[in-house]
């Protein structure tokens, strides 16, 4: 990879080093290098003459969705990033928090209904010939959905220059070649797939493969061959409970959530080299890697990882977020002087390397890669009819929500036909999965904070 700055310029040298070579495979469409950069530039052309600058791309993966992507950022425009799994009004709420001026769908039959915004046409339908497009304009920025432990979801805003410092990064310790092929099957809107199946493989000349997503990734492996697969721990479970890695596949890219030991040990034994990665969206989902038993991870930068007095991990560098879109108040609570404030814990061990001792209390990372603002979703629990507090937590991989009702006497079924009732607008990803109903108040610290030891024993005995 040579030193870029800007989408422009990665896009223009993978031109003049692999120009014949093929970029993108999606199912039966096949183009180069330079095809996709003429395609961009025709979009990014397209797209600057509207005066709107917010544009949300939504639809699964395809190749329309990339160069939707890649030629909004080129026309100066921000790419709001929308997940297309998630429920109607879930993405409702998430626009919402950013005043879109336009949207583009990567396919004709997906129509964001729930955004107040114009439907842009494709470009490819658009006459942009003697048109030219200047490679000085300012690159626009990347906003993308994440939890945090105090209010859900926001928006995060991150830069050209952050998603390729974490490439820069990574290829210090995952080297990722001209002739792998990599399976993107992570959604596009979350800074994982964003990263390490999207601009991390074309950064470095090699072939993405744009699958249809779980459902289908045995397939996919099958069809495409890759030799890289970046997933979620659930993915990759999946997978190997099937039985179905392609015998290609050399490297296994896992992020999003932590991998359980057994499930890293279970997928070295088949002689394939796994890379687990630690980061959030607000540090572009990059700041160390784990490819050893011993389950520390190994810093992509070594001076941009810090320990606080209290043990919260401090992450700066090139790759921190300069925060969430238009909202100071929650940009200062954990970004102070560029610095990400965690809110995870851990120390330095002998080898340099980093130990995560307690992931972030506010959050929930389920495998799947979803992330569940641990707060929020208690208040609405707490708030469904005779419900007196409520709580959640991840137990044995299940969202499970422990319920005290109001009359001791209601029967666990009626809150379980609630929760059911509350699933149907979260949508499967985000959905609790068992419900507990205890007889006494939930345990306290001295603080007033559910104390998460006490529950989770509680909990273990109630499914026991």
């Amino acid at each position: 990879m040579s030193e870029c700055t800007t989408f422009y310029r990665m896009l223009k040298d993978n031109v003049d080093r692999w120009g014949d070579k093929e970029a993108i495979l999606y199912d039966t469409i096949s183009v180069t290098y330079k095809g996709l950069f003429e395609d961009v530039i025709k979009k990014a052309i397209h797209l600057k003459r509207f005066e709107g600058r917010e544009i949300a791309i939504y639809g699964p993966a395809s190749y329309r969705w990339v160069v939707n992507f890649f030629g909004t950022v080129l026309a100066g425009k921000d790419a709001v990033l929308i997940d297309f799994f998630a429920p109607a009004n879930i993405r409702e709420e998430k626009l919402s928090k950013v005043g879109i001026d336009y949207v583009l769908c990567s396919t004709n039959q997906y129509i964001l209904s729930d955004a107040e915004a114009i439907i842009i046409p494709h470009a490819e339908n658009d006459d942009v010939k003697g048109l030219s497009y200047d490679e000085n304009t300012d690159e626009g920025n990347i906003i993308l959905f994440t939890a945090t432990a105090e209010d859900g979801d926001k928006p995060c805003v991150l830069t050209v220059n952050n998603l390729l410092a974490a490439v820069k990064m990574m290829n210090g310790h995952c080297e990722c070649e001209p002739e792998d092929k990599v399976l993107s099957q992570i959604e596009l809107s979350r800074v994982f797939g964003l990263v390490y199946s999207l601009i991390w493989p074309l950064a470095n000349g090699a072939c993405v493969c744009l699958g249809r997503g779980l459902r289908h990734i045995d397939a996919d492996t099958y069809y495409y061959h890759p030799t890289i697969l970046p997933g979620s721990p659930s993915n990759m479970a999946y997978l190997r409970k099937i039985n179905s890695f392609n015998p290609e596949l050399k490297k296994i890219i896992i992020g999003e959530a932590p991998c359980p030991y057994e499930l890293y040990e279970s997928l070295n034994d088949r002689d394939i080299k796994v890379y687990t990665v630690y980061g959030s969206t607000e540090d572009t989902g990059s700041v160390a890697v784990n490819s050893s038993e011993d389950g520390s991870y190994e810093l992509l930068d070594d001076s941009c990882v810090h320990i606080a007095a209290d043990g919260e991990i401090l992450v700066n560098g090139d790759c921190i977020t300069s925060g969430y879109y238009h909202d100071e108040k929650a940009t200062d609570m954990v970004i102070r002087d560029g610095v990400h404030h965690t809110g995870d814990y851990g120390r330095i061990n002998s080898k340099g390397h980093l130990v995560i001792t307690r992931r972030n209390r506010g959050i929930i990372l389920l495998p799947t890669g979803a992330k569940i603002c641990k707060k929020m979703t208690s208040d609405e629990i707490t708030a469904l009819n005779g419900v007196a507090e409520a709580t959640v937590l991840l137990c044995d991989n299940k969202l499970v929500a422990v319920v005290v009702p109001i009359n001791k006497d209601d029967r666990p079924d009626k809150f379980k036909k609630r929760i059911d009732k509350y699933n149907e607008n979260k949508g499967y990803r985000w959905e609790i999965q068992k419900v507990v109903v205890i007889d006494k108040p939930l345990p306290r610290n001295a603080d007033g904070t559910v104390d998460e030891n006490e529950l989770d024993k509680i909990v273990m005995g109630e499914i026991a």
